[in-house]
Order: structure tokens, then C-alpha cells, then sequence
């Protein structure tokens, strides 16, 4: 009788078994690194309340992926502005008569004149927006008080220059920028001539406005003076939309680290309702 071969055992030797176990634990903290490596990944990545709007991409300064785009795309040619048509005026300012007001008071930073107005006074800055509500050019009390400019602005530097005035039944101080809401009359006097100690700016007439001109104004345009690139163009933006008359060609609207802007405001009526009229315009020469 033959003798019977012993079965192959399907039983792995010890030594085989520990080798992979071995391997299966290796495989095993690889995956849990990739797995733990990926969830850093999704948690890293910025979630947006956007229902509440509590943060937004932009006050993160984070960059989309369309702007990425954007940046690496080639440049492009920059749109040509319509040719500028020469501009014809005489400057009626005296800059004489500014610097011998200036001696006078050392708070006469300027000058304001607006053809067929009675608007053509010195113009004062204090320390606050308060002091020359009552007060004339000399400082001595007066009911009309002066026109000035805001205490925090510079006629020469600043992105928007403001120069306040009261709205006189007589048609003095700045009563007369009222006129602009006539557009027929705004457009045969669309520049305001401004001078400081050393210069006579040329500005020319964008819109007129009647606005709420008081803390919670939808558009708080006293606060708009030194700007952003992004701050200067929302400040045309809202110009243009709260404006009752517009002047400005759209084409050729100001820019930041070119243009500068003066705003005059006075009362719009005798009531204490917050309603200004203001007139803005953009600064087109200098002499």
C-alpha cells in the first residue's frame, strides 16, 4: 500500500503572517495620514456666511479664481477717451486779494467765485465745522456766518474738497448753487472757480444734488476726502445715482490719481429737514 503525501497546509507560517501584518499597518497609517492631510485641507479652506453676510471674500483679501484669471491674463489695451475739447474761460480770481485776506486772518485758505452769483467771498477753515456757522470772515459774529471748508480736508491735496455755506434769502453766501437745478441755467455756468494761497483752480460742474445731509444718509458724502481707488469710484457712482441733474460726460467721469473733486453744500429750504443741496464738480485746470 502506498503511502499517502501529507496535505499542503493553507495555514501561513508566523513568520509570513507578521510580515503582513506589518505591511497591512504601514498601508493602513498611509491611508489615515491622507485621510487626516485631506481633512486639513477642507478645513483650511474659508466657509462664508453668506445668508448673514458676516464675512466676505473681499475683507479676507482673498483672491478668486476669476480674478487669478484675470491678473494672468495678457494685457489688453487701455479704452482711448474721446479727445477733451479746449476749454475757454477767463479767471476772474484775484489772488492778490486772497493773500491780503489771508494776512488779515490766517484762516482764509481760499477763494470761491461763480459767475452771474453772489457767490464770490474768502474762504475760511477752522478747527471744526462749527466756529464760522456765525461767523464772518474776520471771526466776528454774523447771522450769515462765512463759507469754509471742512476742517479736515486741503483745497490743493485732498480727493474731495467740501466748502460749506448758508442758503440766504437774499441770494447771498451759497444760495446761488441752487441755481444748477435749473439745467438750462447749470449748463451755460458749468465751472466754479476755487484758489488757495498759491493756486486758481478751474472746476466744471457734474451734478446737482438735493440730499439727506445728515448722520444716516444713505450716502454719506462728507465722509468721502482722501480715498481708495475702489472708495473713489463708489463715491462717482453714488454722485451720479442720487444726482437730480447731471452735467458730467459719462465718458470721461473722474479717476483716482487724476482727478479731484470739490463739493458745495448748503441748506435746500428754510426747514430743519436734513436736505442739503449740493453741487460736485471735477477739477479741469490750474493756473
Amino acid at each position: 500500500m502506498k503511502e499517502k503525501k501529507p496535505k499542503k497546509s493553507h495555514k501561513l507560517s508566523l513568520a509570513v503572517r507578521k510580515r503582513i501584518a506589518i505591511a497591512s499597518a504601514s498601508c493602513s497609517m498611509i491611508l489615515a495620514g491622507i485621510a487626516c492631510a485631506a481633512c486639513l485641507i477642507v478645513l483650511n479652506q474659508p466657509t462664508f456666511r453668506t445668508a448673514e453676510n458676516i464675512i466676505s471674500a473681499e475683507a479676507m483679501d482673498i483672491v478668486s479664481p476669476l480674478e487669478m484669471e484675470e491678473e494672468t491674463a495678457p494685457p489688453t489695451e487701455p479704452p482711448t477717451e474721446p479727445p477733451t475739447e479746449p476749454i475757454t474761460y477767463e479767471m476772474k480770481i484775484d489772488m492778490e486779494k486772497v493773500r491780503s485776506h489771508h494776512e488779515t486772518n490766517p484762516d482764509v485758505v481760499g477763494w470761491i467765485y461763480i459767475q452771474d452769483t453772489a457767490i464770490n467771498y474768502p474762504i475760511v477753515q477752522g478747527d471744526d465745522n462749527y466756529f464760522y456757522l456765525d461767523k464772518n470772515w474776520l471771526g466776528q459774529p454774523s447771522f450769515a456766518g462765512s463759507i469754509f471748508a471742512d476742517w479736515q480736508c486741503s483745497l490743493d491735496l485732498s480727493d474731495n474738497a467740501l466748502v460749506y455755506g448758508h442758503n440766504m434769502g437774499n441770494g447771498t453766501m451759497l444760495h446761488g448753487i441752487k441755481y444748477y437745478k435749473d439745467q438750462e441755467w447749470g449748463e451755460a455756468h458749468r465751472f466754479i472757480e476755487i484758489a488757495t494761497l498759491n493756486n486758481r483752480y478751474l472746476y466744471e460742474v457734474m451734478s446737482e444734488n438735493v440730499i439727506y445731509g445728515e448722520w444716516g444718509s444713505e450716502f454719506p458724502y462728507w465722509t468721502y476726502i482722501d480715498l481708495t481707488e475702489k472708495q473713489f469710484e463708489s463715491f462717482v457712482k453714488n454722485i451720479k445715482r442720487t444726482s437730480e441733474v447731471w452735467y458730467a460726460d459719462d465718458n470721461r467721469l473722474p479717476k483716482d490719481g487724476r482727478d479731484h473733486i470739490i463739493t458745495l453744500q448748503t441748506c435746500n429750504s428754510g426747514a430743519h429737514d436734513g436736505m442739503r443741496c449740493v453741487v460736485f464738480a471735477r477739477r479741469v485746470g490750474v493756473r
